[in-house]
Formats: structure tokens, C-alpha cells, sequence
């Protein structure tokens, strides 16, 4: 019998039934409020030969076959076992590169230490062996980091010099951990000068951005990180030879290029998340993004991270000629994550019974019973959370920020009253009340510790949200699709009922599994549980639970270009107007305007660095749709570049509209938001965007509303005071109101509106009525001053609030600290001044104390480090 035979038999025979009930025993550790089935009331096992068959099946390269040694190993430390036992559990998990495991079982008092003392000689050298050879060398301060089979073939990979890597491995694995500290040394060592990481969401911006602070100031750097795209920081990075990293979403990305007028010089380019290159919408802004740093740097190095997917390698397939390329495909198990099923008990409301899955199987685990009956489907997900979850560290999936609302709130009334509330969490319920509104619902939440999370959601709140959860002070999170978005979140339980991306869509089985991941994070949990309620609910779950599995990547360009015909007809019938099929604009809209600007650009596909994959007769096909959509095009080619997503074929109807204004050309400038006429001017801009572009801003009746949130964003107003004026016109108009409501969607509009779509086509407007102006002699006319992109994204009015930016605040924070700044055009250093000469006031000057902690760790640290 060959070992692989050996192995196979082991995990498929001889060991089947004690892993099931191994499974079992060791979900229900995690599990509060369960009673147990009773045949697992006095399981016992045979450790000494659990543990030297897990020996054999790690060394196994069989996912399934790892992850029963690693349970097994899991078993031996958590459940009442021996010394003896839970030493050569901790010897497994070191066989199976999981250093990080043993450290944790330490830090919890399983496993007592000087591990390697206890040894025998022959089994502490094969330990240190295995240890050193499950190691790296971070050669900007010489330390020894242990990493796991994924991450030292990262490591080993990524020091081949430019190559380019896509790297895919399960989340909870450790990617952005590693990615993290290799872009730290590759700068220490001076591999690079200038990095870019591109994040597909602010919130992993946001997230990114404190993390890699937090790991260059473990080593010791003086880095420059920004998540701003500002041509002066660039300029001054440059200019002093400082080492400097951006960190941004792919449109943030286009902004900087568009302010550095396209000289742009990256060293280095870290795409996180880079599956979403096949998003509907986004991910040809993506491509675009890559491309476009590419053309300015030649060479520049890129790698690609993404979650557990099935071909990391079609990423590289665009790579430049002679560039090497190295995919890295790990399925790698760091930590055990057990489905539980939940059904309720025939005619017994308050009873639920437990089910676990073991490969195919469901096995009886035990019986959750409720204090309250649920008599609604989100009553059953709050009480089923509350209850099983109720230690802490629990994570609900809900449908949508309105509903994440309300199961927070069920479940903050279920939990016990506290004598009294926690600094920190009375801390994050004042900045809610004074930076969002005094009504807004998460400040009683998280006196009671819980809390709702979703993308809209400043994010000054939301990472405090997230840190006093990864602290424990926040027992219970309520999230929505955001943190599939790839927020490093970690918790113990996920309970989830008919999970939904978007309102109605069913959640891809890749998407469930990228959210289970976020159960028992590696390094901070030794094993997680799904808790699945109503599984067998075709309504719910119309697939059931998903197995595991893993995301075919596929760009949003090549499922477009796959289907070639009905392509080449929406290009050719383009220029026909803005009445258009809605299905064909979100097929075909992005990615025809990336195709466009192309042929513009060069006259022609074939030089594209994706074209060597398509045939050529299709290239010849796409040449002819536009050439002949393009005819008597002449909206400048850099108009393309500069507003990706954006269709030159759109601009130029916009274009003629300009030509055949019979009024003074001055109407259709865009005014400063300071202006009386503004609110008036923007409106105007969306209806001829909408006529003559694309019909973006909708419905078209509440373009009124769209136009006075991006003036007030634009003016700087804080949330707060939007949010009081919106709620002040509606209780005139309507009497009653739904206050909620109203913060959700005046949030979403600021992020929808405000941050997205005004950006995108406002500045493509400004773009080509400039053209415009030129070509009539009217460059009078002309604002150089204002970028009404960069304005917009940020939502500053002033010197002062974009400076206070650019040290580093977010948007609530500045903002709430330029309300008691007198000047507004103080520039970084005259800001950092500010601060200095009132550092010990700050406590006393009416700020809430996180505003206060975020003025201290990003002005006031600056001003010390000067010193």
C-alpha cells in the first residue's frame, strides 16, 4: 500500500466514524445554550492512535485529508486530554506549518510552555527543523516570522525579481497579513520606492491603510502611506526620494493619474481582492486602472490576491512579453470551520434542533432552545444568535442595512442589562450621536454591545465598530455584504438565514464560503461555526448550503467580449441616444467604453495586452462596430482615459449639445458651492447627463434631491447637519417621518450619488465642456483650479478640510475639528500647528473622544516626530 493508499483509507475507513464524532464534540465547545445528543454524553477516544494517523494524513497535499489532522489535532488540545496529549497536538499542528496555533493554545493556558524542553531529542530536533523550515526571514530587521504552507510559498515566489504573482488561497489563510509584511520589507530594503495598493472598497481602504501603519511601525519605517490622491504628496515623495505606498480604491487610482496628467511612476502594484476584476460594473474600471499604470511603468510589478479561486493564473495571462509569471493555487486549511444546520422542533417553537455537517452527511448534534418564540424570520435569526452565539464574538449575515438594524436591536434586547457602560463603548455611542445623528440608532446598540455594520457607514464608526469587536467589548456585529468585500473580520459564530447579495439576489456559493471564512480566524480562533437556520427552506437556501468551493475568476472584459454579436450591436447602436435596453447597459455600457477609448486611442485592439487571447477575426468584428460607431468622433482621446467607465461615444452627444447651445456659454459651467445659483447649476448638469450620456441619475424626479446632496457634500456640511436638513424638509412635507430610514438612505445617497456617480460624470462634463470652451476661444472661462472629482470624493470645501485630510483624518473628523478651526485655507503644516498649540485643550474643547484619539494619532504624532 502506497501512502497515498494509506492516507485514502484512513480518512475514507478506518478513521470515518471518530472524525464524525470528533466533529461533533468539538463544534459543541464553540456552541452556548445546546444540549448535546445524549450518545455523545461519554465519548471517549483512542488519542495515540488519532494522533499517529493525523501524522500520516499531514503529510497529504488532499484538503479533506488535512483538515482531519488538523482536527484532530484540534480535538487533543481543546477537549480534557493529558499534558502528554496536548503536547503532541501542538507537535501536529507545527507538521502542518501552524506555528500560529500553538502560540494561541499558549496564550489560553491549553497548552503549558517551553514546549520543546518536554521533548525527546530526536522529536525536538525534527520540531525545530519543521520550524525553521516553516519560517521566513524578514531581512529589514532580521526576525523570524512562522507562516503556514501558503505563505511561505508566497514568500519564496514573490523574491524572484519582477515577476508578476497572482496568489490565491481561502480566507482566514493569512494573505493580507504576509502581503503586508513583504510590501513593508520590499520598501525597507529598498526593492521599491513607490507602491500601490488597490483595495476594491473604501472600507478595505480604510482598513489597509491602519493596518500597514501598524506593521511599518513595527519595523521601525518612516513610510509615507496615503489613501488620498493628491498630486503634491506625490510630488513631494518624488522630489525627496521618501518611500511611499498609496492605498486606493481602482477610482481613486484613476484620480492621481488624472492630476499627475498620466506620469505616474509605481514600482510595484498590490491588487487586493482581484477576483472582483469580473464584477458587473467595476471590474473593467479595474482592468482599466492595471493598464493604465502600466503604460506610465513599464515596469512595474503586479500582484494579484485573491480568495480561494479555482484559476489564479487567467490573471497573469496579460502580463508584458518576458515578464515571468507565477500563479500560487493553495487550498490550505489554517483553521476548522463547521457547518451546524438549525431546524425547528415539529410544534415546539422555542426548540431548535442542531445539525453538523460532516462532508455529505448531516449529523444530530444537539437541541438549542430559545427563551423567546420567534414569530417573524428576523425574530429567528436575532434569538437564534443571541442564544447560541450569546459568550460572544458573534456575527450575523443580514439582508440589507434596514434589516441589520433591527436584528442588532432584537438582539440588545435579549441581553442582560448592564450596571454600567463601557468607557470605550459610550465613547463610539457619542461619536454616532454627534458625528451622524442624535437619533441614529447604533448609539443605544452599542451601550449594550452590539453593533450593526454596512458599507455606508462612516468610516471612523466602522472601524471603531470592528476594533471593540475584535476586542470583545462588542459581543454581538450584525453585518451586511460589506464584509465579503474582504474587511478582515474575524469572530467565533457566523449565523446566517438565506443569505442575499443585494436585496433579492442568492448569495454565490464562492460569496458564502468567502463569509464563513470570517469564522475562527486563524491566528485569533482555533476553529469557527456556520450556524445555517431553515437549510432545508428552498426560499431560502434555493441551492441548500453550499459546499465548499471556490471563484472561477473571469474578467467583466471577456464575458463581455464572449458574447461578440450582441457587443459589436450595442457599440454600433450606441450613438443613437440614451433610450437603452437597461440589461444591455449593465452588460455592455463599461466594458464598450473601455473598448472605445482604446480604439480612440490607438486606432486599433490588437496591440491591447488582452488581444493575443482573442481570435482575430472578433478583433476585426469589434474594429468595424467601432469605427462605425465612432464616426465624426473628435471628444479628446485623454477624455477616455481621464473618465473610465464612461463612453466617449456618450460625451460626444454631449459634446454637440455644448455646440448647439443658443445661450451664453457661461450657462453651462458648473458653479463653485459656494454659490447662489449652484444647487441650480448641478441639477442642470445631471438632466443633461441623463439626455445626452446616460440616464445615471434616477429616478429623474429626484434629481432635485440628487443635486442638493452633492452641494451640501461639496460645501463640507457634516452628516449631522444633511441628515437634520433632510429630515427638517420632509417633517414640512409629510408631517410623520421614519428617522431610520431617512439616515440610511441620505447615507446611501452621499455614497451612491455624492461619491460614485456625481465623480464619475461630473467630471467627464467638466472634461469636455472645457473642450468646448477651447475650441470657442473661451478658456476664460476655464476653472484650473477645480477638480470637481477629487472635490466630490472627499466632500471638502476648504484648504483647511482637504489638509486635515491629507494628514490622514476621515471625513467626520476633520470635519468636526474645522468646525472650531477659525481659518480655511491652512495648509498641512499650519494645520499640524493648530494642533500643537492646542494639545492640551483637546480633551476640552467639546470634541468626541475618538475624534480627539484620531486628531492625536494623525496630526499630533506627525508634530512629535518632527521634533
Amino acid at each position: 500500500m502506497s501512502e497515498t493508499e494509506l492516507q485514502d483509507w484512513l480518512y475514507e475507513t478506518s478513521l470515518r466514524s471518530e472524525l464524525q464524532t470528533l466533529g461533533l464534540v468539538t463544534t459543541l465547545l464553540e456552541l452556548d445554550n445546546v444540549a448535546q445528543e445524549q450518545a455523545l454524553a461519554d465519548v471517549t477516544f483512542d488519542w495515540q492512535r488519532l494522533l499517529f494517523a493525523a501524522s500520516i494524513l499531514s503529510r497529504s497535499k488532499k484538503r479533506l485529508h488535512r483538515e482531519a489532522s488538523l482536527r484532530i489535532a484540534t480535538g487533543a488540545m481543546l477537549l480534557p486530554t493529558s499534558d502528554p496529549v496536548r503536547d503532541a497536538a501542538a507537535v501536529l499542528f507545527d507538521k502542518l506549518s501552524n506555528r500560529r496555533s500553538v502560540v494561541l493554545a499558549e496564550q489560553r493556558g491549553r497548552l503549558k510552555p517551553d514546549l520543546e524542553a518536554r521533548l525527546g531529542v530526536a522529536l525536538r530536533i525534527e520540531d525545530q527543523r519543521k520550524q525553521l523550515e516553516s519560517s521566513i526571514l524578514l531581512e529589514a530587521t532580521g526576525e523570524r516570522l512562522p507562516v503556514n504552507e501558503f505563505q511561505l510559498e508566497f514568500w519564496r515566489a514573490a523574491g524572484q525579481e519582477r515577476a508578476w504573482l497572482s496568489a490565491s488561497a481561502p480566507t482566514a489563510s493569512g494573505k493580507t497579513f504576509l502581503v503586508l509584511k513583504w510590501l513593508v520589507d520590499c520598501i525597507a530594503t529598498e526593492k521599491i520606492r513607490r507602491a500601490v495598493y488597490l483595495a476594491p472598497t473604501r472600507a478595505l481602504v480604510s482598513e489597509i491603510e491602519s493596518s500597514l501603519a501598524d506593521v511599518a511601525a513595527q519595523s521601525g519605517l518612516d513610510i509615507e502611506i496615503s489613501s488620498l490622491p493628491s498630486a503634491q504628496k506625490y510630488a513631494a515623495a518624488e522630489k525627496s526620494g521618501k518611500r511611499c505606498v498609496f492605498v486606493f480604491t481602482q477610482e481613486r487610482l484613476h484620480l492621481l493619474a488624472n492630476l499627475l496628467h498620466e506620469r505616474v511612476d509605481i514600482d510595484l502594484v498590490v491588487v487586493d481582492e482581484a477576483h472582483k476584476i469580473g464584477d458587473p460594473q467595476r471590474g473593467v474600471i479595474l482592468q482599466d486602472a492595471i493598464e493604465r499604470l502600466l503604460r506610465s511603468s513599464p515596469k512595474m510589478r503586479v500582484t494579484f490576491v485573491s480568495p480561494a479561486t479555482q484559476n489564479p493564473e487567467v490573471l497573469l495571462d496579460d502580463a508584458p512579453e518576458s515578464t515571468p509569471t507565477i500563479p500560487i493555487d493553495s487550498d490550505v486549511a489554517t483553521v476548522l470551520q463547521n457547518i451546524v444546520v438549525a431546524h425547528q422542533v415539529p410544534a415546539k417553537p422555542a426548540k431548535w434542533a442542531l445539525k453538523f455537517r460532516h462532508n455529505e452527511e448531516y449529523l444530530p448534534l444537539g437541541t438549542l432552545t430559545l427563551a423567546n418564540k420567534p414569530g417573524t424570520l428576523t425574530k429567528r435569526l436575532a434569538f437564534i444568535a443571541a442564544a447560541i452565539g450569546e459568550r460572544g464574538g458573534t456575527l450575523v449575515y443580514a439582508n440589507g442595512a434596514a434589516e441589520a438594524e433591527d436584528v442588532a436591536d432584537l438582539i440588545s434586547q435579549l441581553l442582560p442589562k448592564r450596571k454600567e457602560i463601557d468607557q470605550e463603548l459610550a465613547d463610539l455611542a457619542d461619536l454616532a450621536r454627534k458625528c451622524v445623528h442624535k437619533s441614529y440608532r447604533l448609539a443605544p446598540l452599542v451601550e449594550a454591545g452590539v453593533a450593526f455594520h454596512y458599507g455606508n457607514m462612516p468610516s471612523l464608526i466602522r472601524l471603531e465598530v470592528e476594533r471593540l469587536f475584535k476586542t470583545g467589548k462588542l459581543k454581538f456585529l450584525v453585518c451586511t455584504s460589506t464584509l465579503i468585500e474582504g474587511v478582515n473580520l474575524s469572530c467565533r459564530t457566523i449565523v446566517v438565514r438565506g443569505p442575499r447579495k443585494g436585496k433579492k439576489t442568492p448569495m454565490e456559493p464562492q460569496d458564502f464560503w468567502n463569509l464563513a471564512g470570517r469564522a475562527g480566524r486563524w491566528g485569533d480562533e482555533f476553529q469557527g461555526n456556520i450556524i445555517c437556520i431553515d437549510a432545508s427552506d428552498e426560499k431560502a437556501w434555493p441551492s441548500g448550503v453550499p459546499q465548499r468551493t471556490r471563484y472561477p475568476i473571469r474578467r467583466e472584459t471577456d464575458t463581455a467580449l464572449s458574447k461578440l454579436e450582441e457587443l459589436a450591436a450595442y457599440i454600433e447602436q450606441r450613438p443613437l441616444g440614451v433610450d437603452l435596453d437597461p440589461a444591455q447597459v449593465r452588460a455592455f455600457e463599461q466594458v464598450g467604453a473601455y473598448l472605445t477609448t482604446a480604439f480612440i486611442r490607438d486606432r486599433s485592439l490588437m496591440g491591447a495586452p488582452w488581444a493575443k487571447r482573442q481570435p482575430v477575426a472578433n478583433l476585426q468584428r469589434l474594429e468595424q462596430a467601432l469605427a462605425k460607431a465612432t464616426v465624426g468622433l473628435d471628444v479628446a482621446a485623454d477624455t477616455g482615459a481621464r473618465n473610465p467607465g464612461v463612453s466617449l461615444i456618450g460625451l460626444q452627444r454631449l459634446l454637440e449639445f455644448f455646440r448647439s447651445y443658443p445661450g451664453p456659454p457661461e450657462d453651462l459651467l458648473p458653479a463653485p458651492s459656494e454659490s447662489d445659483d449652484a444647487y441650480d447649476r448641478f441639477s442642470n448638469m445631471m438632466e443633461r447627463i441623463n439626455d445626452n450620456v446616460l440616464t445615471v441619475f434616477l429616478p429623474k424626479t429626484l434629481i432635485p434631491l440628487h443635486s442638493l446632496t452633492v452641494l451640501q457634500w461639496l460645501k463640507g456640511f457634516s452628516l449631522p447637519t444633511i441628515i437634520r436638513k433632510r429630515i427638517e424638509y420632509l417633517q414640512r412635507r409629510d408631517g410623520e417621518v421614519d428617522t431610520a430610514g431617512i439616515i440610511r438612505n441620505t447615507l446611501e445617497m452621499i455614497e451612491g450619488t455624492a461619491r460614485f456617480l456625481a465623480p464619475r460624470y461630473f467630471s467627464a462634463y467638466v472634461d469636455v465642456l472645457n473642450q468646448h470652451l477651447k475650441a470657442i476661444d473661451r478658456e476664460d472661462l476655464i476653472d484650473s483650479d477645480l477638480d470637481i472629482g477629487v472635490a466630490l470624493e472627499f466632500g471638502v470645501s476648504s484648504v483647511t478640510l482637504r489638509s486635515l485630510m491629507e494628514l490622514g483624518m476621515s471625513r467626520i473628523g476633520a470635519v468636526a475639528l474645522y468646525e472650531i478651526v477659525a481659518v480655511d485655507d491652512l495648509d498641512e503644516a499650519a494645520c499640524i500647528q493648530w494642533v500643537v498649540d492646542r494639545r492640551d485643550q483637546l480633551d476640552a474643547i467639546g470634541l468626541p473622544s475618538i475624534v480627539v484619539r484620531e486628531v492625536r494619532e494623525k496630526v499630533l504624532t506627525k508634530a512629535l516626530l518632527k521634533e
